[in-house]
Formats: C-alpha cells, sequence, structure tokens
C-alpha cells in the first residue's frame, strides 16, 4: 500500500471516527458526555477504514458503549467475557455475525490466543476490535473514569470484539465460551509466571557445571549458551517443573517436584503431574552424555500460537556425574530462532559444524556450499531436535540428491517414541496440494498415525520439500521399509499425464507415442483426466487425430465402457471449434432408437489455439436388450454422420440399425 492511500484510508477512519464520536447515544457507565467520546474515539482509533465504511455510525456508537457498559464493574485479576447475537429490541442493531467480547488486563497474547481458540471450534473470525483503554476503577471495581492513553493513573484494560460466523447452537456457543474461558486462564498464568521461569532457566544454565566424566567441553558451553540465548527473548516461557529420578535396581522412576510448577504447568490439567517409569529408550537418554531434551510436547499450545508445545529439558547430574533430575520448560520458540541463521544460534552451529566435520567436505568447495545451503534451509524444528548422526544422514542424503527429479524419503524417531519425522523430496511440477495429501496418507498408514501436521518448501530447485509429522500412539509399531515407503510415494505422485504418456508409448510404439504426446499430453481439461483412464484416453488420441489429418471437423465413436449395465452404451462425438449443439444431436439419437441419459462435454485446448469438443453421451437401447456394440458400431456411426450430413433422412426406420441388424 502506497503512503497515498495510507494517508487516504487515515482521513477516511477519522471521518468516520468524528461522525461516531458525535452521535448522540446513551451511555449510563460514564458520568459525562467528554468522557463518553474519549471512550468511543479510543475504541475505534486503530479499528481499519475498511471495517467501518458503510455501517451505521449510531450502531457502531451503540455496540461500543454496549461493550464499555458489559465491562463497566470488573475485578482486577477476572475476565469478563460474552457471546451474543445482536437484535434491534435488545441492541439497537443487527448483524449477519454473531459476536465475542471480552474485558481482561492489558496483558500479551489475548488476541491472537483467543483468535486461535475460536478457529478451533469451527468459526472464522471477520472483523477483529482491540483497544487499550486506560480507567480509573473504585475498590469495587466499577468504572470511574476513562482517561488519557498516557496517563500514569488507573490501569490499561483489553476491550476485545470478535465478529464471527452466525452462531445459534446453544451447546456450541457453551464450548465456545469454555474454551475461551479456558484459554484466558493459561494465558494468565503464563504472563504471571514469566519471569520465574526465566530466571528458573538461568539456574538451569549453572547446573550445566556438572555432568557425565568425559563430555564434550564445546558441547557444555553450547548448551549454556543456548539457554542464554532463549532467556534473551528467543524463546516465549509457558510452563515448567521440576523432577527428581530414582532408581530400583534395573527400573528407573521420574517423579515431578510437588509445587514446582509454574506457568501451564502449575497445575495438574495435563497429566503430567505423577510418576512414570522410564522405557529403555528414556532410560538410554538419560545415560547419554549430554544436557539439553529438545523435542516437541504432546500437546499444542492454547497461549499465542496453536502449535506443538517446544519442549526443552536440562538434566540435572550430581557430583559424581549420574543424572538425577531434570528442569522441564516448555513454550515457543519465537520466530527470530526459524529465520536467523544456524550459524548464530549456540548448539545449532555446534551441530552444523560436527556435520562439515564428519563429511569431510570442504566449506569453500561447491559441495560444501551446497551442504551450507542444505543445513541452512534444514526444518528449523529438525536441526533443534536431531541428534548429529541423524542430521548428518539426513543432509549427505539431500546433498547426493543434487536437484535431480526423483522421490526421496528421510526418516527420524522422536526421542520419546511418539512420533515419525519425514522429509520428503518430490519434483516441484508434480506438487500439489493434491499430491501432499496423498503423500500424507501413505505416510499415516505406513505408520499407523493419529494425525499429521505438515509444512512444504517450494524454491527454485527442481524439487519441492515436504516435512511432515507423524503422530502415533503409544506402543510397539510395525515393522516399515523405507525404500517400501519411498516406492508408495513414488506411485501417488504419479500424474494422470504421466500414465497417458506411458499408456501412448504402449499403443502406438516410442516414436509415434512421443509425437503424440507431444501434440496431445497436455491438452485435456480436469474433468476429462478424472473421469477416463489413460488407456480410454488413447483411444480418443487417435479419433481425434485420424479426423484432423483427414481434414474432417467431426467424428465418431459407439463403444461399450466396461462394467456397464446390459441394454447401455456410450457415444461420443468429437468436434472441431463448436460443440455439436443438443437440439440437433438429440432427435437423430433417439429416432435410432436409443435414450440419452447424460451428456459429458470437454474442450481440449490445442498448442495452435483451437479447441476441440469431445461430447461423451450415455445411451440406453429404447428395448432394454443386450446390443452387441461391437458389430453395430460401424453401422450405428456412419447411419448418424449420414443423418447428420444430410445424406440420409432422419425418421424412426433408423431404429432398426440396432434393432434389426440393418444396413
Amino acid at each position: 500500500m502506497t503512503r497515498t492511500e495510507l494517508r487516504r484510508g487515515s482521513d477516511v477512519r477519522e471521518r468516520i471516527v468524528d461522525a461516531i464520536v458525535a452521535a448522540r447515544v446513551q451511555c449510563d457507565a460514564l458520568p459525562n458526555r467528554k468522557q463518553v467520546q474519549r471512550f468511543l474515539r479510543e475504541y475505534f482509533a486503530h479499528v481499519p477504514h475498511e471495517d467501518l465504511q458503510g455501517r451505521d455510525e449510531r450502531a457502531m456508537a451503540r455496540a461500543a458503549l454496549s461493550h464499555l457498559q458489559f465491562g463497566s464493574k470488573r475485578k482486577k485479576g477476572k475476565a469478563l467475557v460474552r457471546f451474543f447475537n445482536p437484535t434491534l429490541e435488545e441492541h439497537g442493531y443487527e448483524s449477519g455475525y454473531s459476536f465475542v467480547e471480552m474485558v481482561n488486563d492489558d496483558m500479551p497474547f489475548l488476541v491472537d490466543s483467543v483468535f486461535a481458540a475460536i478457529n478451533r471450534q469451527g468459526l472464522t473470525v471477520h472483523i477483529t476490535v482491540h483497544p487499550i483503554i486506560r480507567v480509573a476503577r473504585d475498590s469495587r471495581g466499577k468504572i470511574e473514569s476513562v482517561l488519557e492513553p498516557d496517563d500514569t493513573e488507573g490501569q490499561t484494560e483489553s476491550f476485545v470484539r470478535f465478529a464471527i460466523d452466525k452462531e445459534t447452537d446453544a451447546q456450541q456457543i457453551r464450548l465456545l465460551k469454555q474454551e475461551i474461558l479456558k484459554v484466558l486462564g493459561d494465558v494468565r498464568v503464563a504472563v504471571r509466571d514469566w519471569p520465574q521461569m526465566r530466571e528458573k532457566m538461568r539456574e538451569a544454565r549453572g547446573l550445566i557445571d556438572y555432568g557425565p566424566s568425559g563430555v564434550d567441553e564445546e558441547l557444555r558451553s553450547e548448551s549454556q549458551k543456548l539457554l542464554d540465548w532463549m532467556v534473551d527473548d528467543h524463546f516465549t516461557f509457558l510452563g515448567y517443573r521440576e523432577y527428581k529420578l530414582s532408581y530400583r535396581k534395573d527400573r528407573v522412576f521420574l517423579r515431578p517436584v510437588a509445587g514446582s510448577g509454574l506457568g501451564l504447568l502449575s497445575h495438574d490439567e495435563r497429566g503430567e503431574n505423577k510418576t512414570i517409569e522410564l522405557t529403555r529408550e528414556m532410560q538410554r537418554l538419560a545415560r547419554s552424555k549430554d544436557w539439553l531434551i529438545l523435542t516437541k510436547a504432546n500437546s499444542r499450545s492454547t497461549v499465542h500460537r496453536h502449535a506443538y508445545l517446544d519442549y526443552v529439558g536440562v538434566k540435572v547430574y550430581n557430583k559424581s556425574g549420574k543424572a538425577v533430575g531434570e528442569r522441564r520448560f516448555i513454550g515457543l520458540f519465537t520466530s527470530i530462532a526459524y529465520s536467523e541463521s544456524p550459524r548464530n544460534i549456540p548448539l545449532l552451529r555446534h551441530k552444523v559444524q560436527k556435520v562439515i566435520d564428519r563429511t569431510h567436505i570442504d566449506a569453500s568447495g561447491h559441495r560444501g556450499k551446497a551442504l551450507m545451503h542444505i543445513l541452512d534451509t534444514f526444518p528449523r524444528d529438525e536441526l533443534f531436535e536431531s541428534t548429529i548422526p541423524d542430521l548428518a544422514r539426513t543432509a549427505m542424503g539431500i546433498l547426493n540428491l543434487q536437484d535431480r527429479q526423483r522421490v526421496r524419503f528421510f526418516l527420524r524417531r522422536d526421542t520419546f517414541r511418539r512420533f515419525f519425522s519425514c522429509i520428503v523430496f518430490v519434483p516441484r511440477e508434480r506438487y500439489t496440494t493434491a499430491v501432499r495429501r496423498k503423500i500424507e496418507g501413505v505416510l499415516k498408514e505406513a505408520f499407523e498415525g493419529t494425525s499429521v501436521d505438515s509444512s512444504v518448501q517450494i524454491t527454485d530447485s527442481p524439487l519441492a520439500r515436504l516435512h511432515t509429522i507423524v503422530r502415533t500412539p503409544p506402543g510397539e509399531r510395525p515393522r516399515i521399509s523405507i525404500h517400501d515407503i519411498e516406492h508408495r510415494i513414488a506411485k501417488v505422485i504419479v500424474s494422470w499425464s504421466d500414465k497417458l504418456r506411458d499408456e501412448m508409448r504402449e499403443a502406438f510404439g516410442d516414436d509415434e507415442g512421443h509425437k503424440l504426446f507431444r501434440i496431445y499430453g497436455g491438452v485435456f481439461p480436469a474433468g476429462y483426466q478424472e473421469d477416463t483412464d489413460p488407456r480410454d484416453a488413447c483411444s480418443d488420441i487417435s479419433s481425434i487425430d485420424k479426423m484432423l489429418r483427414a481434414g474432417e471437423r467431426r467424428a465418431v465413436e459407439l463403444y461399450k465402457p466396461v462394467g456397464i449395465e446390459p441394454g447401455h452404451m456410450n457415444f461420443m462425438i468429437f468436434s472441431e471449434d463448436e460443440p455439436l449443439a443438443l437440439t440437433e444431436a438429440l432427435p437423430v439419437l433417439e429416432d435410432m432408437g436409443v435414450d440419452v441419459y447424460t451428456e459429458r462435454p470437454y474442450e481440449l485446448r490445442m498448442q495452435d489455439g483451437k479447441s476441440i469438443w469431445i461430447q461423451d453421451f450415455h445411451l440406453r437401447h429404447e428395448s432394454g436388450a443386450e446390443i452387441d456394440v461391437k458389430n453395430a458400431s460401424t453401422r450405428f456411426e456412419n447411419c448418424f454422420m449420414h443423418v447428420l450430413l444430410g445424406h440420409a433422412e432422419n425418421d424412426g426406420l433408423n431404429r432398426l440399425i440396432l434393432s434389426a441388424e440393418l444396413t
């Protein structure tokens, strides 16, 4: 948007807001007109002018003051939420939307968290109004006045109004309100405990001074620096809890420390406040010579972004180097963590360098630069969560792919055996949303998954990259073969056009098939591809090509599709430039003794700009008896064309072509 457009939009909004402020609307929540006008101006100050234009100014003023009246009495720390469908009688206006209104202490993440909660209920937010109003309240929480934004008295409060899809179902409305109230509670405890959680991470940094013998000192240093980096506004802290490890012979147990929870883990709703026995994989992780556990939690965040929570565990060792506990943080890495070069992020830069060292590739050479590009653009969560061996194996596999247009599949299993991380490369020209869904289906079936989440990267590379997380239920997974999965993916991304090319080479021979494919391979519309098997399309191509070579403008074909009912058949008309009008075709067909059930027309756009039309008619002989279509087709086709060209009469005698097998 240009500066001129921004200025014009601002001018339009200012004129509309002036009209809203000037509207004479009753307000019982504030003592005088000046206070009301101040509230109205603050309420609409940052609403886009597109959301204000064309609406009645008095109705907008009435809606804003109704919101104020709703929040006129509120105790600090308590959220007010209401859902309503406005009516003329009660609210003074009507709308095609339903509305959610809130009044709450001003704090981060309110709008985006509630926005996501509404979306989770299958509803769309159309308009958002979110003024921050400074108010003064008395000891009972009643508003006394609206203050200037820069006033030092009073408190700032969020007045949030969402216009959403119309909803009238009482049960759905109840569920939505419950979800919003839960989200507001989560936001409140996360914001409340934010400073303490940051301090806990600073404490955890000091615990890394202890560890098992023979550890990599560079890994120790990078682990500490990563925690420093996270504290420095690169991690949104949402929950924290401490755990103790206990050993009973060959069994190991992890027990939460009572009262240690902060933020989202300060209560027991997530089912994590119980002692668990470590699996073999978890015991192996406890014995590994490192400090940090970086993965994804099982649950999605209800605060800020509806993404799976990042899980950062700091292993606690005693002075003899034995693992005795864990400091667990959950939250979300900030956007900078995903956009910054991994070479500037502690621990990630360590992993990147270790991968380069393992490959023995000259970083200044062509392959070295290509490898660095792979690591720089690698899915960021994978960089955080992968071990160095896993990362090196996958990076080298991608490097050796070298932009070859083929399918490749790389797999990593989560440390806690809860999900599989799949990276799939497919030729960019083959990638579509439909292809992604097919690949997700293959992966979900292969791993007996419960859900999938995908992200795609499409650049100027000949390959598109799909990163899919397949979440799995607890228990043993079936044996899998990466080769078999890769083969199944390759099969599902084969396009209709690819199959047509193979069928044409089979039907016409390599040379002629290749020649015809160059002419006809890209001319068939999507509807035709959905309805027609590539093998059957070869027959249509043959008919069209013969027609054009002979200099004719029309050709026909009677055929019997596989599996069709007795007495039924199909009749195709191929036409150049324009389809045959139904008013011409139907009388001829009816006098030939067939009923026309349906017609499916397809337009083929040829490379020279001309159109070829295919009309596929579903016919039924009037007697319902079985017809020997193979023997009757030539007679039927010749009769139809002779009548159409005026070389024969169009009358009831033509039905004898099928019923009496006359020529």
